[in-house]
């Protein structure tokens, strides 16, 4: 299930206005939490973590060959699907069933 999620969290001053929401899966949202930035596990520097509102996806973002496990193009990149845990197993398995039957990506 999807649930509204607040790009810059209540806990750290956002706001519920329109600007300040996006969809996201209910596991990413719970994962995400107040966080509003993660460490690139590439450079171990620490970076902010995709705005969907402000950022093009597909700069930071690529599907695997199998379509099921998110990669990271850039820091942000990277550190977002760390800190959303987007390659979760549970999530990496929906999607292997949705591929199986045309629906993702």
């Amino acid at each position: 299930p999807m649930t509204v999620d607040h790009i810059l969290p209540r806990a750290q001053g956002g706001l519920t206005v329109f600007e300040n929401l996006c969809f996201a899966c209910r596991l990413c949202n719970e994962f995400k939490g107040s966080q509003i930035s993660a460490v690139d596990p590439l450079s171990g520097a620490a970076t902010t973590l995709f705005h969907p509102r402000r950022e093009v996806w597909a700069e930071h973002f690529v599907w695997d060959e199998t379509s099921v496990t998110l990669l990271g193009l850039t820091a942000t990149g990277r550190a977002t699907i760390i800190a959303l845990q987007i390659n979760h197993p549970i999530m990496v398995a929906a999607r292997r069933r949705w591929v199986s039957v045309g629906w993702h990506p």
